[in-house]
């Protein structure tokens, strides 16, 4: 039986009126499901070499609940978003990064780091590259996009990818990392991840995810207005 279910906001508290949709064909939450496990994978084989502090923001408490591989799939499976980031909220990092990987000298060489993770970031870029392409609002729930990451990233040149990502392989974190909160909510699920628990990972991610967006653009209306004034 497919446990999988349709990825989608949660309707708005109050009386809005509020319609559902999926924001991510079975295509794209295959592979959200498949590169959230890439990452768990990456995660549990650095923490063995003692090397977890490469991925910041990952509790090691959370990798050591990841003991059972069918578990780990199915809340791979469940989840609408990325457990990891690459600074997607930050278009301007993105802007700077595409123009310094398609220069034909780069004269600010990129930062060294683990030929694992470069790898993982380039699969990363392929699939933001096909999203801020051809499913926007998808690419904002998957990774939390930025408006200007998005932009950015859908212009990408193919032949870019492999220099970008090792340029953006060291800005490698785990997504909420400042929130204790979801980390433990995590940790619960990845040991257990029965409907209910699985449900509040979800809701918890979501709801952190709408309100860095929300502070995102008041911070950036700001400077709009000071300059109106």
């Amino acid at each position: 039986m497919n446990r999988q279910q349709p990825l989608a906001l949660a309707p708005p508290a109050g009386n809005a009126d509020w319609s559902e949709r999926s924001l991510l064909d079975a295509a794209a939450r295959r592979a959200l499901g498949s590169i959230n496990r890439a990452f768990l994978d990456l995660a549990a084989e650095l923490a063995e070499e003692g090397r977890l502090r490469l991925i910041s923001g990952l509790p090691p408490r959370a990798v050591d609940a990841l003991i059972d591989p069918v578990a780990q799939q199915r809340l791979c499976e469940s989840l609408p978003y990325a457990l990891f980031d690459l600074r997607f909220d930050d278009g301007r990092f993105w802007e700077e990064q595409i123009a310094a990987a398609g220069a034909v000298q780069d004269t600010q060489p990129s930062p060294a780091a683990d030929e694992r993770i470069v790898g993982f970031a380039r699969t990363v870029i392929m699939l933001a590259w096909h999203l801020a392409q051809t499913r926007v609002p998808g690419a904002r729930l998957m990774f939390g996009m930025a408006p200007a990451t998005i932009a950015a990233i859908a212009t990408l040149p193919v032949a870019a990818f492999e220099g970008l990502a090792r340029r953006v392989a060291p800005a490698l974190t785990a997504r909420f990392g400042s929130r204790a909160r979801f980390w433990l909510q995590f940790e619960g699920c990845a040991a257990n991840p029965d409907e209910k628990s699985v449900n509040l990972l979800q809701q918890l991610g979501l709801q952190i995810q709408g309100a860095d967006s929300a502070r995102l653009q008041s911070l950036q209306r700001r400077p709009r207005r000071a300059a109106l004034a």
